[in-house]
C-alpha cells in the first residue's frame, strides 16, 4: 500500500463522510464507476474489480446504498448494500449484499456509522424492522461482525459454529433458496459451495480475531464457497437491541 493510501493523517485519523446514496437502480454510470474506483484503490487485497464486473448486481439491484467517503481524496472507502428479498414463509428478509471497509478504516467508527444510517434510512421508509438479516460470505470477520448484534436472548445467530444449535437449518434452507434458486445448499454447516464469484475474490483467506470461526470457515469452505449467515430477531425487543446497539432510537420512540 502506498503511504498516501493509509487511513491517518497527523493528529487524527482522515475525515470519513458516510452518506446514503439512492437505490442501486437509480445511480449513474459514472456513480458506480466512482465506488468501484474508490474501493479498488481502499482494498488492494480483493479482486474488486473483477467482483464488480461479474456482480454488477450486487450494487445496481440494492434498495440500499451507504458508502464512506475519505474527503481527502474524495474517494469512496466503504460500501453498504441491501435488498429486501421475498421468502416463503413471508418473514420481512433483508439481505445484505455487500459490507466493505477499506484496509485502512476498519479500527475507526465507518462501520458503525454504516449501519446506523442504513436503519435509519430503512425505518424512516416505514418498512419493519427486518425478521431475518441475511448475508453469503467466505470471510469469517464478516461472521463475526454479523454475531456481535446476537447477544440478545431474541436473537439467533446461525450457522452455530459449535454444532449444537440446528434449529435454524429450516430457515435457512428458505433463505438460501431465495437468495441463491437452484444452488446447492447444505443446512448442517451453512455452505452454499462454487456460488461466489470471481472464485478468487479474495488473494488470500481472511482471518478474524475469533479462532473458532477461523477453524470453520477453513474446515467448511474452499475458494468460490459461501457461508450463509442468518440474524434472526423475532421480537421487537431484539430489533431495539440492535438499533440501540448503533445508537439509534428504538421504532417506539421515534413515533
Amino acid at each position: 500500500m502506498a503511504d498516501d493510501d493509509r487511513g491517518e493523517r497527523p493528529g487524527g485519523r482522515r475525515r470519513v463522510e458516510v452518506l446514503a446514496l439512492p437505490p442501486g437502480r437509480e445511480l449513474s454510470t459514472e456513480t458506480e464507476k466512482w465506488i468501484v474506483d474508490g474501493l479498488v484503490l481502499a482494498m488492494p487485497g480483493l479482486h474488486t474489480r473483477q467482483l464488480f464486473t461479474l456482480r454488477r448486481d450486487m450494487l445496481t439491484e440494492a434498495d440500499h446504498v451507504i458508502v464512506g467517503v475519505d474527503r481527502e481524496r474524495d474517494r469512496v472507502v466503504a460500501l453498504l448494500t441491501s435488498r429486501w428479498a421475498e421468502i416463503p414463509s413471508g418473514r420481512p428478509c433483508l439481505h445484505i449484499m455487500i459490507q466493505f471497509v477499506g484496509d485502512a478504516y476498519r479500527n475507526g467508527s465507518v462501520f458503525k456509522q454504516s449501519w446506523a444510517l442504513h436503519f435509519d434510512r430503512l425505518l424512516a421508509e416505514g418498512r419493519p424492522f427486518p425478521e431475518v438479516i441475511a448475508l453469503k460470505t467466505y470471510n469469517p470477520v464478516v461472521h463475526c461482525a454479523m454475531a456481535a448484534f446476537s447477544g440478545h436472548p431474541d436473537i439467533t445467530m446461525y450457522p452455530d459454529l459449535a454444532g449444537k444449535d440446528d434449529s435454524g437449518a429450516a430457515l435457512a434452507a428458505e433463505v438460501a433458496e431465495a437468495l441463491a434458486p437452484g444452488a446447492a445448499f447444505d443446512p448442517a454447516r451453512g455452505v452454499v459451495p462454487g456460488i461466489g464469484r470471481p472464485v478468487d475474490l479474495y488473494r488470500e483467506r481472511p482471518l478474524s480475531h475469533a479462532p473458532d470461526a477461523n477453524r470453520y470457515f477453513a474446515e467448511h469452505t474452499r475458494p468460490g464457497d459461501r457461508v450463509l449467515c442468518l440474524l434472526h430477531v423475532p421480537t421487537q425487543a431484539g430489533a431495539d437491541a440492535i438499533l440501540t446497539a448503533l445508537g439509534l432510537p428504538a421504532p417506539s420512540v421515534r413515533r
